[in-house]
């Protein structure tokens, strides 16, 4: 029987120590041999056999099998494999969550970890204290202002045209929340992502044409395009505001820097006639309408959403954010 130490041990190396949640989710996830084995990590197959008095093989299977259900991941190191576990929480929930045996239950405990205990965690970093940005987002490309200079690792076509893979998956935090319906499969893996979850078998290769077709819909459906924090990343995410997680540290932590805005900011023309179909649309709710919209700068994403949900053309992008802005 797995002690309670070694649950501390591995709650505290994905970061969060003291969680009772993680704890369970670690039950559900892994039996208990392979937690012994996810204790060990990092390291080859041959020196967990080792370490766990098992062939070269059992470990293998062992380290194979915690792959596949997110609680491990692997890589190659000067033409060896390596195993190691998740690097922080939200790694560990992301690729737990697609777990292919996953109950309610184990979502449910999910919910806990991330609205009760993650989300205390991070409301109380002194405020002095932060880190870079977990994610950034992307703007939708149409209704960035003609002027305006926009990166190629700022176009969602642009990523997915110079791709060598592409795949694929569900959405871990709306199979967790389940506070909407938008579409579910909806994370565009890129390169070394789509690799990885092809690996494991969560996720299905598309087509570039199809990536495109499926980044539309979440436009038309009001997903705001995520990328993580740096030019160059392995996923484009789909978000909306009510299951989303980087939305949701911010609301309930009031910490603005887990999420960076895109380089731009809405803005509204006379052309607005105040419909009010921009508020609607809005996944920060940036936006009031008087005799025109107004848009709170210090709140926009710059995501563009409210530029595709108007009907007179009245909303861009403009770019107000230097190129810096964007981690190298």
């Amino acid at each position: 029987m797995v002690s309670e130490d070694l649950f501390k041990e591995l709650n505290t190396r994905v970061g969060l120590g003291d969680s009772k949640y993680l704890t369970d989710i670690w039950k559900l996830l892994c039996n208990d041999q392979e937690l012994q084995v996810a204790a060990l990590l990092p390291g080859k197959p041959e020196e967990i056999a080792q370490q766990a008095g098992l062939s070269t093989e059992a470990a293998t299977d062992i380290l194979n099998a915690l792959f596949k259900k997110g609680a491990a991941f692997k890589g190659v190191r000067d033409g060896d494999t390596i195993y190691k576990l998740p690097k922080n929480i939200i790694q560990f929930h992301d690729a737990s969550l697609l777990w292919e045996e996953a109950t309610q239950e184990f979502f449910e405990l999910w919910k806990h970890v991330m609205d009760d205990e993650f989300t205390a965690f991070m409301s109380n970093m002194p405020p002095e204290m932060q880190l870079p940005s977990f994610m950034r987002v992307l703007p939708i490309q149409e209704t960035v202002e003609s002027a305006s200079s926009i990166f190629t690792f700022e176009e969602c076509s642009k990523i997915i045209e110079e791709a060598e893979k592409v795949a694929v998956v569900k959405c871990p935090c709306r199979i967790s929340q389940q506070h909407c319906d938008k579409p579910l499969e909806a994370c565009i893996q890129i390169n070394r992502g789509a690799a990885y979850a092809l690996d494991r078998g969560h996720g299905r290769e598309v087509s570039k044409e199809e990536a495109m077709t499926i980044l539309k819909q979440c436009e038309e459906a009001g997903l705001v395009h995520m990328v993580e924090n740096r030019s160059k990343g392995n996923v484009i995410c789909n978000c909306c505001s009510c299951c989303c997680e980087m939305f949701r540290l911010v609301t309930h932590t009031k910490k603005k820097w887990i999420l960076a805005p895109s380089r731009y900011v809405a803005a509204v023309n006379d052309t607005c006639t105040a419909c009010g179909s921009c508020l609607e649309i809005c996944p920060v709710e940036a936006i009031t309408i008087n005799e025109l919209a107004e848009i709170n700068g210090d709140i926009c994403l710059g995501c563009g959403l409210c530029a595709t949900a108007c009907p007179e053309d009245a909303i861009q992008l403009k770019q107000i954010r230097p190129e810096d802005h964007i981690p190298a």
